[in-house]
């Protein structure tokens, strides 16, 4: 299973080609859709690692987006990342409200963009591998080695929160 898959929501073709162009450049496998119900229907077929969706979309936008998402048994669990180009502390603390994991304020530079994510993307598959040896072999493997992943994941966890919540004001995370 690739670890580095992201899908990206957003309407805006050349921002898109963009942020699309960067991602692969350091190595994510894209996908992308151009619409919120697009989008949807991808995380739901592809089940990518992270979701970037632009807030303004045509039609369905990115806040109906992260509500079918955040409803989905298949893929409530994926990362969230609600983009804008409006002022970040219009727009972000309603984000983390309606589930976003983090938002990204438009525009942004490749440079913040691949370190951000790649910074969440390596824990994120320690995370992933060690919640998926719990469920999927789960009955050859012994207590002690259970609470080990799952201590383990609780961990880098953590750490993930950790650098989320430092990319939001502080005025959102109540600092």
């Amino acid at each position: 299973m690739d670890m580095n898959k992201i899908l990206v929501i957003e309407d805006d073709q050349s921002f898109r080609a963009t942020l699309v162009a960067t991602l692969e450049e350091q190595g994510f496998e894209v996908l992308q859709a151009s619409t919120g119900a697009q989008g949807v229907q991808i995380a739901r077929t592809e089940e990518p690692n992270l979701i970037l969706c632009d807030v303004e979309l045509h039609g369905v936008g990115g806040n109906l987006v992260l509500y079918a998402v955040r409803r989905d048994p298949k893929i409530t669990s994926i990362p969230f990342v609600l983009m804008s180009g409006f002022a970040i502390l219009e727009v972000a603390p309603h984000a983390s409200e309606k589930g976003a994991d983090a938002f990204l304020a438009k525009p942004f530079t490749p440079t913040r963009l691949s370190g951000s994510l790649g910074g969440l993307l390596r824990p994120l598959k320690q995370i992933l591998e060690a919640t998926g040896l719990i469920t999927t072999d789960y009955s050859r493997l012994e207590l002690k080695e259970i609470v080990g992943l799952a201590t383990q994941a609780h961990q880098v966890a953590s750490s993930v929160y950790q650098e989320i919540e430092t990319w939001l004001p502080a005025a959102e995370t109540g600092r």
